[in-house]
């Protein structure tokens, strides 16, 4: 193979595309449909190229916080408000958990009792 022919570059496929990518994506589309504008529109207002807002919103590429910020600011929105709103859009296995976390028993109880003796490292078996 001679070293000025170029390999084709290898196209990322569904089921290569991070799902947080896919949500962010539908959601980014789903901003700036809300907005009227198109993806030029919101590529000017940002300072990107369109195509890198398709990408976006396709799920093939993931904006750094550089981009993020500058999204945010084309909406008028913060960058806390604008990935607040992700949380809809994010698949099951990865959304927050809303419910406490919970110990084992046993870690609860030590923490409760007060008749624990405070600072000593050493093991009551020892």
């Amino acid at each position: 193979m001679a070293l000025t022919e170029k390999l084709p570059k290898k196209r990322k496929t569904a089921s290569e595309r991070h799902p947080l990518s896919v949500a962010f994506g539908s959601y980014l589309k789903e901003l700036r449909k809300a907005q009227d504008k198109s993806q030029a529109e919101l590529a000017y207002d940002a300072g990107l190229d369109r195509t890198y807002i398709s990408l976006m919103e396709r799920g093939m590429s993931a904006p750094s916080l550089l981009v993020l910020d500058t999204l945010a600011k084309s909406f008028k929105l913060s960058m806390t408000q604008l990935v607040a709103g992700l949380d809809d859009h994010l698949p099951k296995p990865l959304r927050r958990k809303t419910e406490p976390v919970k110990r084992r028993s046993n870690e609860a109880t030590l923490a409760l009792s007060a008749d624990r003796p405070q600072g000593n490292r050493r093991s009551p078996l020892r």
